[in-house]
Formats: C-alpha cells, sequence, structure tokens
C-alpha cells in the first residue's frame, strides 16, 4: 500500500498531504494488528484512523466504511453514518487532503468486544479483496482529484444509510473497493467499484420504485 511515514502525514486537521513512498505491509495487515491491540477502553473512530496512519482519502474512506461489509448491530453501523456523510460531503464541494471530522465525531465509539467482532467479521473480505490488487491503469487511480469522484462518494454513502431493505450492502461493498483502490492506486478495482456503484444506484431507484407502486397499489 502507498503508506508515509510521520514527518509526510498530516494531523487530522493540518495542511493537504502529498503523495509518499510505497510500501509492502497491506492495509490488511495494519489493521490485524489493530485488532491484535485493541485499546482496553472503548474503540473510537478516531483510534482506527490513528492507527491506519496515512490520512489519505483512501484510508479514511477504508475507515468509516469498514462497518457495511459485516454485519453488525444498527447501532454500530449507524456510528459511522454520520462522518462519512461529513466527510464525502467535503469531497462533494472539492475539499482535499486532511481529515476535516471534528474531533466529538473521532471520539464516537463502540465497545473493545463490539470492535473486535466488527473487525472479525470485515478482515476475511478484506483480504480477499486485497488478493486481486495491484497498481494499473493509471488514469482512474488518480480519480481522487476529480471533484465529480467526491459527489459520487456522497451520493453512494446516502444510498447506503437509506432505510430500504437489501439497499446497503452494495454500495458499501463498492465504497471499500474504491478505498482499497484508491490505497493501492488499483485503478482496475476502482473502474470495477465505479461499476458498482451504477449498479447500487440503480438497485436503490428499483427498490424504491417497487415499494412505491406497492404502496399505491395496496391504498388504491
Amino acid at each position: 500500500m502507498t503508506g508515509r511515514s510521520p514527518s509526510e502525514g498530516v494531523a487530522l486537521t493540518g495542511a493537504p498531504l502529498c503523495d509518499g513512498p510505497e510500501d509492502e505491509e497491506r492495509t490488511s495487515d495494519v489493521i490485524a494488528r489493530f485488532r491484535a491491540n485493541l485499546p482496553d477502553r472503548r474503540v473510537s473512530l478516531g483510534d482506527l484512523i490513528g492507527a491506519l496512519g496515512d490520512r489519505s482519502l483512501g484510508t479514511i474512506l477504508l475507515a468509516l466504511s469498514l462497518p457495511t461489509i459485516a454485519p453488525v448491530p444498527l447501532g454500530v453501523s449507524c456510528l459511522f453514518d454520520l462522518p462519512i456523510v461529513l466527510y464525502t460531503a467535503q469531497l462533494a464541494f472539492g475539499k482535499r487532503g486532511a481529515c476535516l471530522l471534528p474531533e466529538w465525531l473521532l471520539k464516537r465509539s463502540v465497545s473493545r468486544a463490539m470492535a473486535g467482532r466488527t473487525l472479525d467479521v470485515a478482515m476475511p473480505r478484506l483480504v480477499g479483496i486485497e488478493r486481486m490488487l495491484k497498481p494499473r491503469a493509471h488514469r482512474l487511480a488518480h480519480i481522487d482529484q476529480e471533484r465529480w469522484f467526491g459527489l459520487l462518494l456522497f451520493i453512494l454513502t446516502l444510498t447506503c444509510i437509506v432505510p430500504l431493505p437489501l439497499t446497503g450492502w452494495l454500495p458499501g461493498f463498492a465504497l471499500v473497493l474504491l478505498s482499497l483502490g484508491l490505497i493501492e492506486r488499483d485503478g482496475g478495482a476502482i473502474g470495477v467499484g465505479l461499476g458498482l456503484s451504477v449498479a447500487a444506484l440503480l438497485f436503490l431507484v428499483l427498490v424504491a420504485g417497487s415499494l412505491s407502486y406497492a404502496g399505491q397499489h395496496l391504498l388504491g
């Protein structure tokens, strides 16, 4: 994955970032180490982002979207809903660089046991995706520089939290794939993630339309 040394990174409210040297350690390795050394107290969003170390768009987006591919309780997924909406909304308005999440959101936490269960469920899927990733398709690999991409992430995030049956998993998986594609600079993975994003949005429209039609039919 693309890594940065502490001197190359920034604080959560610091200045924009520049690219760092390539590191052999993969994102799953970092998260596995975090899982093995969870804080004794409750585990916060800031703890996870801090463990990932890199303050790039990909790693922050991954930290926020991991629970979307794990069947976790509603309370855990809601913990990440507001931060990811706020973060992608800033991307949609063209803000880049450091994570601008407020401190009170970074301190939102779950129990140590719940954090462990969430990571245990998400990790095999994360490793499975990583096995297929490698740097390629340079043009798509740097799509995070495009403003419309931030808008797409914002819309996709809203799709994740719409309370309709079966509509949350596909956009969540697309977000994780896009995140890992950005981290590994794999344009192929990003391309597949974009395709899944379109499919997720079309599926949402289909489900919403079907429920609306069924409701009108019953009322009629």
